[in-house]
């Protein structure tokens, strides 16, 4: 099993630049030299901040007030951009300001289900790469890249199963070892409308994305509450946030993933008094997987830009080694997909439907 993610046809407006055009560290010195600078200067800086991209067009020839004006915004907008991301971040680590401590990562397992392809594949090659031990839980067997390596240790286990995820989890436990970090990879589709859809695969694909959460937590976090120190990582999609035609079954199951999540992160501080065992949902856009490839073709000629499982994998793993939880969506620039269920009802609406009609094949 391995994971795959919904197709959001969004643009991917380049976060690196934005960034740059959007960071107070750019914006504040300009806006200091353009308002308190000698004459020459500020004119200098003038011309150079009517100049940068995102004040091009008809705003290229402002006057020098309009720039301080426009640089006071942009001060403005990037300053309460840091301010988010600094609270969000502190209310994804249970308000703390810095990581999680005593972690050493040689002497860290790390759980993986549906590692042994696609997404989870990468993500099992760069814990081990980091020197972190990995138990894989797939129903398919190691690529042959992985059989020999001495840090992975393959677990034949159907998640859908609360008695083979027992069974797993115990021969993980005697093999190798307590887990510190759960990653709720496993994932199917098959785009399928409601009403062709069949109950014995209604069941299974809630069964791989979502009920297996239940079975792998309920056998690894015990641990982890014991020694107040862990990471549960869900992988969900940002079809958790939007349903489209023919992914019914696949929206619903991601959208329980997150509700699990959220739920997970309120017990463990609330429930069993562990603020230090970490959560972290992970939210991918359409990502090119053997599952979808049917679709691919059809999504890349209506301009659709698919991630790869490169750009889903390294953003897991670089959470986990912060020492740090979170709640990551990719492309960063697909965020506010994620606010849509505040949204009027009209604008859901027309949004769904560009979307759906975009999504189905001719």
């Amino acid at each position: 099993m391995s994971s795959s993610v919904l197709y959001l046809p969004v643009l991917d407006l380049g976060p690196p630049l934005r960034d740059l055009f959007l960071s107070p560290l750019l914006s504040g010195p300009l806006l200091l030299a353009a308002t308190y600078a000698p004459d020459a200067v500020r004119d200098s800086v003038s011309n150079l901040a009517s100049r940068l991209p995102f004040l091009q067009g008809p705003l290229s020839n402002l006057n020098p007030s309009t720039v301080v004006t426009a640089l006071r915004l942009l001060f403005a907008v990037g300053v309460v951009r840091r301010l988010n991301r600094a609270l969000n971040a502190m209310a994804a680590n249970s308000w703390r300001l810095i990581a999680s401590k005593g972690w050493d990562w040689p002497n860290e397992i790390a759980v993986v289900t549906g590692g042994s392809s696609g997404i989870g594949k990468l993500v099992v090659e760069k814990l081990v790469a980091h020197g972190l031990r990995v138990a894989v839980l797939d129903i398919q067997d190691l690529p042959k890249s992985m059989e020999t390596n001495t840090r992975i240790r393959f677990f034949r286990c159907d998640v859908t199963s609360s008695v083979s995820v027992a069974e797993a989890a115990d021969a993980v436990r005697q093999e190798i070892g307590h887990p510190s970090i759960l990653i709720n990879n496993a994932g199917i589709t098959s785009p399928t409308t409601i009403l062709k859809m069949s109950e014995s695969y209604l069941r299974k694909i809630f069964g791989v994305n979502s009920m297996s959460h239940w079975f792998t937590v309920q056998q690894f976090l015990p641990h982890m509450i014991q020694m107040n120190k862990g990471h549960v990582i869900t992988v969900a999609s940002l079809a958790s946030f939007v349903a489209l035609p023919t992914a019914a079954d696949y929206s619903a199951s991601k959208a329980a993933a997150l509700a699990f999540h959220e739920a997970l992160t309120s017990e463990l501080k609330h429930c069993y008094g562990a603020p230090n065992v970490m959560t972290t949902v992970v939210h991918p856009n359409f990502v090119r997987t053997p599952l979808i490839e049917n679709w691919a073709d059809h999504l890349e000629n209506s301009g659709v830009r698919m991630l790869t499982g490169e750009q889903v994998a390294e953003p897991i793993v670089r959470q986990i080694l912060s020492r740090r939880a979170a709640q990551i969506i990719i492309p960063r620039s697909t965020i506010m997909i994620s606010a849509i269920r505040g949204w009027p009802t009209w604008l859901q609406e027309l949004i769904r439907d560009t979307l759906g009609r975009s999504s189905l094949k001719p």
